[in-house]
């Protein structure tokens, strides 16, 4: 017998699949049922409406990409820098198409969700945010001290879509530079923008895995 659990990740699997395919706005409950082979009944039962469904999406897809940005994080060559931060998100992120797309509000994707005031996903970390945590990395030493910290999120955040959009149009293309060498370029560039002389790496990574809930 197939238990909830499994049936639910049965209808985000279809959900994704057609998302990415059809985009929100011509997304039908049905259509999920009949992708995931189970009766408009039981979407229902787990999802009350199309927008909780997407809702459920993006957050199964945070969650996987918070796991695996930790992971990457930790690969990095010097893991705990702004550079290595950015760098792990954007190996991840442009790695995953629905993940590019939540990063990126990818309007052909998510249609009139985006303009949904009650959508649960997640917006964009916010300038306020990217500035607090940037701000925490400058108290622990891993930012460098008399930075900008609102102009910073704010370019940083301008960046990120920019890197994601260029790495997407990059796909299938032999010109212009590879998504790994357009990487690698950026976080250099964000390197020698904000990390001092000597940061305080292990602090940086005990304020992430703090804020992840992860124990040492």
């Amino acid at each position: 017998m197939v238990d909830g659990e499994t049936r639910r990740d049965a209808l985000l699997d279809a959900a994704v699949g057609l998302l990415m395919s059809r985009g929100y706005d011509k997304l039908t409950m049905v259509d999920v049922a009949e992708a995931a082979d189970l009766s408009r009944t039981v979407v229902y039962r787990h999802f009350a409406s199309k927008r909780e469904l997407v809702d459920a999406v993006a957050a199964r897809a945070l969650s996987v990409y918070t796991v695996r940005w930790r992971k990457e994080l930790g690969a990095e060559p010097r893991p705990g820098t702004a550079a290595s931060i950015f760098g792990a998100a954007f190996r991840v992120v442009s790695d995953d198409p629905l993940l590019a797309a939540i990063a990126t509000r990818d309007r052909d994707v998510f249609g009139r969700y985006l303009r949904d005031p009650d959508a649960a996903m997640p917006g964009p970390a916010g300038l306020g945010l990217l500035g607090q945590f940037l701000g925490a990395m400058q108290q622990v030493g891993a930012v460098r001290q008399g930075v900008d910290l609102a102009s910073v999120a704010v370019v940083l955040d301008a960046l990120t879509a920019a890197v994601l959009h260029a790495i997407q149009e990059h796909q299938g293309r032999l010109d212009g530079p590879s998504p790994e060498a357009l990487i690698d370029t950026v976080t250099e560039m964000i390197d020698r923008m904000l990390t001092p002389e000597a940061p305080d790496t292990e602090a940086v990574l005990a304020l992430i895995d703090e804020r992840l809930g992860r124990t040492p």
